[in-house]
């Protein structure tokens, strides 16, 4: 949906499509949103260009593009000039579908709103639709494009801090997986569909992280998140065998010293017929893009290709399908950060971790106590309320 609604091409919502009325030769601020979590889109407003200026709370050197890729959760800052004769013209998105085009099973609708100009002229005629700019849904070359063109402003009034000096590398593998059911004790057979990250699929504890963690609970999550994937092979190449998707289930979270500068590379795998690509989203942080490309990530010749210099600073970048994307970032931000896949589907199949970052040496650079009463949550609360006149009561001295 645009705000709301589904468009003029879906007969529920014809009569309320969005509409934004402009006046001629104004430029126009559209903060873009995708709210969806389930797919990234294409984005066109017919006839017209747009300057991306902004990306998830950053600047960016400004892009001037037909079309935009935006995936799930992801924001950005685009100026719209208008400087067309005075009409109405669709502003349109359609799912972008990274995966095999014989994976056909999803909506095919063209979502629209209308940008129509003020004044006095006839509307007998329809909106013009950007069939010439808005990319097909299968359009992978057109997503890459579009991501590869975005820089930080990265000038004297806006200026950016990437790690130079990396003190942690992890290789992480983001991957569509199977776990395998003792005892035909999945609904569909001796298996089921999972994702993961490094080959361990996500389960969620009965009591949260961050909870665990500040209360010094054990048994509820373990810091052995690897810095490699348990095993090496053609990550994209085609006809993988099934084997080689079958993934380890757990609760591991990567711990991370304060300050301690980061630097991951993601790789998409090619793995099962479902294989796409993953918007990755980090909370608590916002990282740089230093690279990105198509194939195996190669250690000798990939690095020398960095961009050091205005790398996009984002919280939410893709990982290509076939291919992989290096961030860089300082743990700067004490606490427990959840890592995963922004599309809803897999982080709920398990392509998820976190981050605990440390506490520094001093209480502007630790962890904030809790609030004196949070609600509760189903099994968490039993814990975190458990010794609440004690521990607020510390609390409250503060």
């Amino acid at each position: 949906m645009i705000n709301g609604q589904f468009g003029d091409f879906v007969p529920c919502s014809k009569e309320t499509t969005y509409h934004l009325f402009v006046d001629y030769g104004k430029t126009y601020l559209l903060r873009i949103v995708n709210a969806a979590v389930s797919a990234e889109h294409f984005f066109s407003i017919a006839k017209h260009n747009m300057t991306v200026v902004g990306m998830d709370g950053a600047y960016t050197k400004p892009v001037v593009t037909s079309y935009i890729t935006i995936g799930p959760g992801q924001t950005m800052d685009v100026l719209l000039t208008t400087d067309q004769s005075l009409g109405r013209y669709y502003m349109a998105a359609r799912r972008y579908s990274s995966e095999d085009t014989s994976v056909t099973a999803f909506s095919h609708i063209n979502v629209t709103a209308i940008l129509q100009y003020k004044g006095n002229y006839s509307l007998t005629s329809p909106p013009i639709f950007p069939s010439d700019t808005l990319p097909g849904f299968y359009d992978y070359f057109a997503a890459a494009n579009f991501l590869a063109q975005l820089k930080s402003l990265a000038n004297e009034e806006y200026p950016i801090s990437v790690p130079l000096n990396i003190s942690t590398r992890m290789f992480i593998t983001a991957s569509m997986n199977e776990l395998l059911c003792a005892n035909d004790s999945c609904a569909s057979g001796d298996s089921k569909i999972a994702t993961s990250l490094s080959n361990i699929s996500w389960v969620n504890p009965s009591i949260d992280v961050l909870l665990a963690y500040y209360r010094n609970i054990s048994g509820v999550y373990t810091s052995d998140f690897p810095d490699l994937p348990p095993m090496w092979y053609n990550f994209t190449g085609d006809d993988l065998s099934t084997s080689l998707a079958v993934a380890a289930e757990g609760t591991k979270v990567k711990v991370l010293n304060f300050n301690e500068t980061v630097e991951i590379i993601f790789q998409g795998t090619n793995l099962l017929t479902g294989s796409e690509t993953h918007p990755m989203h980090l909370h608590g942080h916002s990282f740089y893009v230093v690279g990105s490309g198509f194939k195996n990530f190669d250690n000798e010749s990939d690095p020398q290709g960095y961009n050091l210099i205005d790398p996009p600073k984002v919280n939410t970048f893709s990982v290509p399908k076939k291919g992989w994307i290096t961030i860089r970032f300082t743990a700067n931000n004490p606490g427990v950060w959840f890592w995963h896949c922004h599309i809803d589907r897999h982080m709920s199949w398990g392509m998820d971790t976190a981050f605990i970052v440390l506490n520094g040496g001093t209480e502007e650079t630790s962890m904030r106590p809790p609030p004196s009463y949070m609600p509760p949550c189903t099994d968490a609360s039993k814990i975190a309320l458990k010794e609440t006149a004690s521990f607020f009561g510390d609390v409250n001295q503060t």
